[in-house]
């Protein structure tokens, strides 16, 4: 089955590290929450920001999740040290919208999806489903933290350790003028990401609507 979708908004970010201004203290004014927030978490209140979306479905993707506190976790079975509750809280896949969600009291649908290098690509049609079922505007958005010890001795795949890309889509009746999703590739992006950002940049060059095949 093959939808139409309008692209509403988008916004992408990456840095070889780490993402130097994710305005968190902006958008995130309550000093508490904004202490606990992950890395991916501040990369997609960001993002949420960039694109105006504040309230409603979103399906979250990231094909690594939340390395960083995995990585800490790990560490502190091996030191033999107490494991953090806000670690353990943190180490789901399901934080960063978790977030999200606590910050704008939103009580609308998320879905997190993990499928490899695939997850962008799942998550846009999830994205463009729970759109046409809905009938509503959904935020669609991948992110991927690689920032942890000793990272550069494994890392092959990817020279941005801080990524993610959003967007906002809605279902179209109207398909005149809709264009597949072009492969306009950015090199050294993870390849969890690369359906995002070429939609992304579609939307950048003026391209702002798609078929997408449930």
């Amino acid at each position: 089955m093959r939808v139409t979708v309008n692209i509403i908004s988008a916004a992408k970010v990456y840095a070889t590290k780490n993402i130097e201004d994710l305005e968190e203290k902006r958008i995130v004014p309550n000093m508490l929450l904004r202490r606990r927030l992950t890395r991916n978490a501040k990369i997609m209140l960001y993002l949420c920001d960039k694109c105006g979306f504040s309230g409603g479905k979103v399906v979250y993707a990231s094909a690594f999740g939340e390395l960083q506190s995995t990585a800490a976790i790990t560490d502190d079975i091996l030191k033999n040290i107490p494991i953090s509750p806000t670690l353990f809280q943190n180490s789901v896949y399901n934080s960063a919208p978790s977030y999200f969600s606590l910050l704008y009291g939103d009580k609308d649908e998320i879905i997190t999806i993990s499928s490899g290098n695939k997850s962008s690509s799942d998550a846009l049609k999830i994205a463009a489903l729970q759109a046409l079922v809905s009938g509503e505007r959904v935020l669609c958005v991948a992110t991927e933290c690689l920032d942890i010890d000793k990272i550069e001795e494994v890392n092959s795949c990817t020279k941005y350790l801080e990524s993610g890309a959003a967007i906002v889509l809605e279902v179209t009746k109207e398909s005149k003028g809709a264009k597949e999703i072009q492969n306009i590739k950015e090199d050294g992006i993870l390849r969890s990401l690369h359906e995002i950002i070429n939609v992304v940049n579609m939307s950048a060059m003026g391209d702002k609507k798609i078929f997408i095949d449930l």
